[in-house]
């Protein structure tokens, strides 16, 4: 299956349960990193043991716990650019709107090198990916559409989940804008599209448009 061509693996940060990925090509030593956590520590360590270097860190959204490792990452490979959505990217830089100030422990990363917008294209370490910006868990959100390989996958972030969907009461949140743009912009894509979330297993297009209690595609 074209799909075994594409290897991603997860790295769980246990302070908030959050996903970061990476995903690279079978028998390529370059790879893209999904929204580095907390525990930059494995995923350093992992990219090492495995020889690859990562090429771009892609930016789901700017909440602490999705940018609190991009600054080790730089740290690591100077030269990898980060990628975040246009309407997105100053939280990376502001603990008050990455909400990394209310917490106590303000999270600051570097800027974004690569500003990206709705429908862009982008050729990242030999993957192919689409952006969709999916408002009202975070009002810039984006979602990555990884179209090399079989199924497709999807890096959600936090705006769906197995049988959920992203917070919205943050201070920029809407759940209209947010149930909007995932009916439009995720559950257009083929059923058996994989939907790979910040937070909790995976689940599929096909599963989500018929049993998640949030918004279900008639609902």
């Amino acid at each position: 299956m074209d799909g075994e061509r594409v290897r991603i693996w997860t790295v769980v940060s246990e302070l908030f349960g959050q996903n970061a990925y990476v995903a690279a090509l079978s028998g390529r030593d370059d790879c893209l990193v999904v929204d580095p956590g907390f525990d930059t520590a494995t995923l350093v360590e992992r990219l090492q043991s495995d020889h690859l270097t990562p090429k771009a860190v892609l930016v789901t959204h700017g909440h602490a716990d999705h940018i609190a490792g991009i600054a080790s990452v730089k740290a690591h490979w100077p030269d990898c650019p980060i990628i975040a959505g246009k309407n997105e990217a100053e939280k990376l830089t502001d603990p008050k709107l990455n909400l990394s100030h209310d917490f106590g422990f303000p999270i600051v990363s570097p800027a974004a090198d690569i500003l990206v917008a709705d429908g862009e294209a982008l050729s990242v370490a030999g993957l192919e990916l689409q952006v969709r910006e999916i408002p009202g868990h975070s009002s810039g959100h984006v979602v990555f559409i990884l179209k090399t390989g079989t199924p497709w996958r999807v890096f959600v972030g936090d705006v769906i989940f197995s049988g959920s969907v992203g917070r919205t009461d943050f201070p920029d949140g809407d759940f209209e804008l947010l149930a909007q743009g995932i009916r439009a912009k995720l559950y257009s894509l083929p059923d058996e599209t994989l939907l790979l979330p910040g937070h909790g297993p995976a689940t599929t297009v096909g599963r989500e448009k018929t049993s998640n209690p949030f918004v279900r595609r008639n609902a």
